[in-house]
């Protein structure tokens, strides 16, 4: 049945507030017409926080200053880490009988933001103690904005945990029984007003030798839950005459991992660097982890046309707004995510196929890093096969190890690889390359593998996945994996091997309602399924059928 609409857009209220506005319009299912008369505004409940009291940890690591950073992923809650995204302040620390509580900096340095605490080495804690912790955590939402079949509007509130309770606190949108959903609202981990997304540029520079109002282009989508302003210092190199320029940014805004908001009157700013050949900057949030962080946004400083002189020099602002409302009128016919998943060369998987239809033994190897090992997509894709072709016997060889790249794989091949004797090659090493940061490494050991694979006459499939959240590496903005994932698909093409691109889908996820980081359920850094519940997470069902879909 076909479903149009016009109208009906859930934005923001100006200014921002914990209220969305529905406009008027309406919706044509078939023969049903469905219409909202009139603008309609809707109350959104904050996300909240959770207390947790007399928590039993077991001290994991030491650390000398605040934040602690991440510690590896375990379970979380009582007997296992803190949760992460703690809210700022709320850490206290005893002793296991609660006789004694302990001092931050001095015994203990803290996270809030991956949820870790650390034994300070010139501190009272002792190595592996177990210690009684309290802390409150920030709690996340999705709501899901339906229109009736009355033509009212109501609120379908999402859970705010997983349904295994030691998982992190990362939702899934809800489902809506009736009516149409016109959008999902994320909330949480200490918002106060929901935005919808979208930035502003100015200019405060004191010459020009053209235009005073020129300014530079802003491209990318903004991929922070957090309001910030970045200030963009563009001045002439030191002792330079030849127009070229040097860029420090700072940014406003949470300190992630902290207890400090970041002023304007307080940035902590870049290293100076000059602005590059192509002229376009990332906006770079320099953390507390003493590297700089992309959230997607890039500023284009190239002059064209009648500016083509224009004096660069100056100061300039950009203030960035979450994206918290995620349209889902486009996908009230449905939405399939293998549509944005390119899947290219299925005819190199031919003989394969074959191989399995002939009822043959075949052997497929899983050779890359973790998500390979511990994830859930190998399983589906062999089980699918098992079912599809009852007679043939499918054996598997999962050779991954966790926090590989590439450039180890390479030196493991022959021997881990190939002493299998494998009929398939499924090859994943995509955000551990990614999160190194150097590119021609990578395509040297691409090339060698796929070069040596091609020699053997073993077919592959190459794949990209999930991608990462930023604040874990400063090589692991959106733009890092879209150029990686352009080079493995070049590669691929080049070698005439099968490419299933599923980051195509997770660089889409707000196309499909979703804020990307609520993804990676395993641990917020790169984990797209649960640690005690692998079931938990959709990403890799979604990547298991664009690989099925290969190969059936």
């Amino acid at each position: 049945m076909k479903t149009s609409y016009s109208g009906l857009a859930v934005i923001h209220t100006r200014p921002a507030s914990m209220n969305v506005i529905v406009e008027p319009g309406r919706i044509a299912a078939g023969n049903r017409v469905v219409e909202l008369a009139e603008t309609a505004t809707i109350c959104i409940r904050a996300a909240g926080q959770r207390r947790y009291n007399d928590q039993r940890y077991r001290i994991v690591g030491e650390g000398t200053a605040s934040p602690s950073g991440w510690n590896g992923e375990d379970i979380r809650g009582t007997a296992g880490m803190p949760y992460q995204r703690m809210v700022p302040g709320s850490l206290q620390v005893y002793s296991k009988d609660r006789e004694k509580r302990y001092v931050p900096e001095a015994d203990y340095t803290q996270d809030s933001y991956w949820g870790t605490i650390k034994r300070h080495p010139q501190g009272e804690i002792g190595a592996d103690q177990e210690l009684s912790i309290d802390y409150a955590v920030w709690l996340c939402r999705y709501d899901a904005i339906v229109l009736q079949e009355d033509g009212t509007i109501r609120v379908v509130e999402g859970d705010s945990e997983a349904p295994e309770s030691r998982e992190l606190l990362l939702p899934e949108p809800p489902a809506a029984a009736t009516g149409f959903v016109l959008a999902h609202v994320f909330t949480g981990w200490g918002q106060s007003c929901i935005h919808g997304g979208g930035s502003l540029v100015a200019a405060d520079r004191s010459s020009s030798l053209r235009s005073p109002d020129w300014l530079p282009v802003l491209t990318g989508r903004y991929e922070d839950m957090v309001e910030r302003t970045y200030v963009v210092e563009v001045g002439a190199a030191e002792g330079d005459s030849e127009g070229h320029y040097q860029v420090r940014i700072g940014a406003t805004g949470e300190d992630y991992g902290t207890s400090q908001n970041l002023t304007i009157d307080q940035l902590r700013w870049t290293e100076a660097k000059p602005l590059p050949h192509d002229r376009k900057v990332p906006l770079l949030l320099q953390s507390a982890y003493r590297y700089p962080v992309s959230w997607g946004l890039e500023l284009d400083f190239s002059p064209s046309g009648s500016d083509a002189n224009v004096d660069l020099s100056g100061t300039y602002k950009v203030t960035a707004y979450p994206e918290m409302i995620f349209d889902r009128r486009q996908a009230l016919d449905g939405s399939d995510p293998l549509d944005v998943i390119p899947l290219e060369r299925r005819g190199h998987l031919d003989g394969f196929r074959d191989k399995l239809a002939s009822g043959l033994p075949v052997r497929i190897a899983f050779f890359g890093a973790s998500n390979a090992r511990h994830g859930l997509w190998p399983a589906q894709v062999v089980g699918a096969l098992r079912q599809t072709y009852p007679r043939a016997a499918i054996s598997t060889s999962v050779i991954a190890y966790g926090g590989e790249e590439m450039r180890h794989g390479r030196h493991r091949f022959r021997h881990e690889v190939l002493s299998v004797a494998p009929d398939l090659i499924v090859m994943e090493y995509f955000i551990n390359d990614v999160c190194y940061g150097r590119p021609e490494e990578t395509e040297e050991a691409a090339r060698y593998l796929l070069q040596s694979m091609r020699d053997a006459g073993i077919p592959c499939i190459l794949l990209t996945n999930n991608g990462a959240n930023p604040l874990f590496s400063g090589n692991g903005s959106s733009s890092s994996f879209r150029r990686y994932h352009e080079l493995y698909r070049r590669l691929a093409a080049e070698y005439e091997v099968a490419f299933v691109g599923g980051y195509g889908y997770f660089s889409n996820l707000h196309t499909f309602g979703k804020y990307f980081m609520t993804e990676l359920k395993g641990n917020m850094v790169n984990h797209p399924y649960g640690i005690v519940d692998r079931n938990w997470g959709l990403f890799d069902r979604v990547l298991s059928g664009a690989i099925l879909k290969m190969l059936l």
